[in-house]
Formats: structure tokens, sequence, C-alpha cells
């Protein structure tokens, strides 16, 4: 059973720890090779990063407490070591380190678009996204979404009213796995549940905040092979969630609107930036044909030089003040970090996980970082 995996315990425990985002997870398994090994040195590192206080490391028992839950509920949990873990969603560099999963998780390692735009839509917009998602599992291609009002809701109810055993939708959430928000959508999320598929990266318990649905939106979008916006202000979450596809390299595609509706001028401000204006689901096909860098059968397992966290503490040592030195509030891109001080990249990757469990880093879409200042 679930609750039987110690090995699993552990990886909930080193996710679940306190300031262990999920570039630094990834990199703590680099260094160390399990998270059994990596929790014990937490302490260690973050002190070497400038922490304040003791770190505080997510027990045993709260993990266990975690796989009991999902047990319950019924839900599996993908860590990205495993073969089921969505191959698209592995290679952006802040992959959950694990995904709580209902439903049928086979959907992930499909064909997926996601389908996003303002909860507060119109008519015409909820039409669009119910046509573009119903022509969109007609043609096998699963959609994507975020259970919300509007759009979102829209797109998986389009494409629930398909029978295809190729294609369905999928949802992620901003929430733990088992609460459903908005509350109205108790009847959608039980007919993904039992036809679709369900994720959420959020451990069981977890409160409600702004800063999940930029966390979730991410997920739709490394998920997808390019994501579709139907209405939305300049100003949105599924802008956000735009700008995600775009640092992630997948496909930004649009449906315009009236130009007078402040709800067009998300998506027709994206078309004017280059995206792939949308009439039908034949356009999003087309322009992922012809823009496809890759094919879900060829995506391999990223390969990088991975830094050995032993030999290397003299140079960090070396280093650190250096690479502090050349942070500062502002975002700056990890490849600028290396070139403006001539530190090998295992290193800053050390400095920058040092900083992270001390509390004083913080992370940025792009691969870019900037330090936290009077914590």
């Amino acid at each position: 059973m679930v609750a039987e995996n110690k090995n699993l315990s552990a990886w909930i425990q080193l996710a679940l720890s306190e300031n262990v985002g999920p570039v630094t997870f990834r990199q703590l398994l680099q260094f160390f090779g399990s998270p059994e090994e990596a929790l014990k040195h937490l302490a260690e590192i973050a002190a070497q990063g400038g922490a304040k206080r003791k770190i505080k490391v997510c027990c045993e028992k709260m993990a266990h407490a975690q796989l009991a839950r999902a047990e319950a509920v019924g839900a599996g949990i993908l860590t990205y070591r495993d073969v089921n873990y969505p191959k698209l969603l592995k290679q952006i560099s802040d992959a959950p380190p694990f995904l709580f999963v209902l439903g049928h998780d086979t959907l992930l390692n499909q064909r997926c678009v996601g389908i996003v735009g303002t909860r507060n839509a119109s008519i015409n917009g909820r039409n669009m996204a119910r046509f573009l998602s119903t022509e969109l599992v007609q043609k096998e291609v699963s959609v994507i979404s975020g259970m919300a009002k509007g759009i979102d809701r829209a797109a998986h109810e389009g494409a629930l009213s398909v029978m295809n055993s190729a294609a369905g939708t999928i949802a992620v959430l901003g929430t733990p796995i088992d609460e459903i928000y908005p509350k109205e959508n108790a009847n959608l999320y039980a007919q993904i549940k039992e036809r679709g598929c369900i994720v959420s990266e959020f451990e069981f318990g977890a409160k409600m905040a702004p800063t999940n649905f930029p966390r979730r939106n991410r997920i739709i979008s490394g998920l997808s092979e390019g994501v579709v916006v139907i209405e939305a202000q300049v100003q949105s979450g599924s802008l956000i969630t735009a700008r995600e596809a775009l640092s992630q390299g997948r496909e930004v595609l649009a449906v315009p609107g009236f130009p007078l509706e402040p709800r067009a001028k998300g998506p027709n401000a994206l078309i004017k930036d280059g995206a792939t204006l949308v009439e039908s689901a034949q356009d999003v096909v087309d322009a992922l044909n012809q823009n496809r860098h890759f094919h879900l059968s060829e995506v391999l397992d990223e390969v990088q030089e991975i830094p050995d966290f032993h030999t290397l503490t003299d140079d960090v040592a070396n280093a650190r003040d250096d690479v502090i030195n050349a942070l500062s509030a502002e975002p700056v891109e990890i490849g600028a970090l290396v070139r403006s001080t001539g530190v090998p990249l295992a290193v800053v990757n050390i400095i920058l996980v040092e900083l992270e469990l001390a509390g004083r880093l913080e992370r940025h879409p792009g691969n870019s970082v900037s330090l936290i200042y009077g914590g």
C-alpha cells in the first residue's frame, strides 16, 4: 500500500520541509542521491546560507498522514522519478516534486492543450470554450484547465461532452486534491474524477493563498503543448499562464475579441505580440504540428552535469560572497549570474540552494532569482 512506501514518505518529508521549493528539491536530490540523505543535511546547508534559526523539517509523522489521507480519498501519488509522471511537465525547471492524482492518469502523457480565461466570462466566451474543447477532444487532444468559474468550467464541460477513450479533460487545482473550489463545481469535479483526471501539488490541509494559483498555472502550461487564452484582462492570471507557457517553450494561442470589450484586451494583445489566432480546433492542431519541437515518445529525462556537493565545498566557500554580492532584489537570470561572476554553474547552484533554504532567495519564472531582504 502507498502508506508503507518508506522512500515516498521521505520524498514527501523533503518536499514539505521549510523553504524547499521545486528547484531546490530537484537539486538536493542531485547533490545527495536520495531524499533520506538530503534530509540529513538541510540544517547544515541552511546555516551556510545565513539562516537565522534552525530550518523546520517536515516530520515523518506528517508525511505518513499525507500518505494515509491520499489512500483514504483514493488519490495516487506520482513523483517525478515515476515512469508515469507527465513527461512534458518533467521538463520544466520547477516541476512539482510530486503530484496527487485522481482519475485516469494516462491522460497526463497524451497530447494536451490548456484552455484558460476569465472567471467573469461572457456567454460568447463560454460558448467558444465549449466549442473549442469539444472539437479538440474529437481530434484526440485532451483539454487542461483550472476548474475555476467561467472559461475554465466551460472548457471542461465541452471536453466532457465527447466520449473519446483517446482524450479527455484534466483539472489542475490550486487547492489540495480533496478540496473543491469553487463549491458550485462539485458536480463538475465528480465528472472529471470519473472520466478525466484531477491533479494537485498541494498537500492535504494546505491553506488557500493567492500564490497557489500562479503555481497551478505553471502546471497547466507545463502539461500542455500549447495554451489557448479566451477572454482575459491584460493584468490577469490567464496572461500569467501565457507567460509561463512562453518561458517553458510552449505555444501560445488566443481567440480574438471585439476591441471595445475589456475581456478581449488580453487575447488581442497576445495576438499582436505573435500568438496564433484561433477560430477552431484545427487552428490549434495546425499551430502545434507546425511548431512542435518535441514528440512525447521522444522526450527523454533531462541529462545534466550533477554537482558533487562534497568535493565542491572549498569552491563554494571561495565563491559565496561573489555570488551573493552579484544578487539583489531585482531578478537576475542564473545564466547571467554565471557569466558575470565567472563562477561555474555547479557552484552557483549550491550557493543558491543554501540561500533558498535560509529563506534569503526567491525564484522567478525564466530561471531567475532575487535576494530577499529583511527576512
